[in-house]
C-alpha cells in the first residue's frame, strides 16, 4: 500500500509553524524543481508516508499490511452483534 495523491479527493489545508531559515530553504528548494512550496512540502510528506508505510512493526508486518488487515475487520462481519440466530449462521458460513 503506497499512499498516492489523488485529487478526485477533497483537498484540505494544514498550517505549521517554522522558522524563517528553513521556510527559505525549501523555497528555495521548490524554487530549483520549478514547483511551489507547497507542491514541495506535500512532494516531501507523500515520501515519507510511503516509507513509513513500507517500515516493519514488530510483528514482521509492514505498516501497510497491518492497516489492511485493520480496515478488513472494520468490514468483517462475522463477528456480533447479530440480530437474528440466522444472521449469526450465514456469517459463519461465509
Amino acid at each position: 500500500m503506497a499512499y498516492e495523491s489523488n485529487t478526485k479527493y477533497t483537498m484540505t489545508t494544514i498550517s505549521f509553524k517554522t522558522d524563517d531559515s528553513l521556510k527559505n530553504i525549501l523555497e528555495t528548494i521548490a524554487g530549483k524543481k520549478g514547483i511551489n512550496l507547497s507542491a514541495y512540502i506535500k512532494l516531501i510528506l507523500t515520501k515519507q508516508i510511503n516509507e513509513e508505510l513500507l517500515s516493519i512493526t514488530e510483528n514482521g508486518l509492514t505498516v501497510a499490511e497491518e492497516l489492511r488487515i485493520l480496515e478488513s475487520e472494520k468490514s468483517d462481519k462475522k463477528h456480533g452483534p447479530f440480530k437474528t440466530a440466522k444472521e449469526t449462521m450465514n456469517a459463519l458460513r461465509s
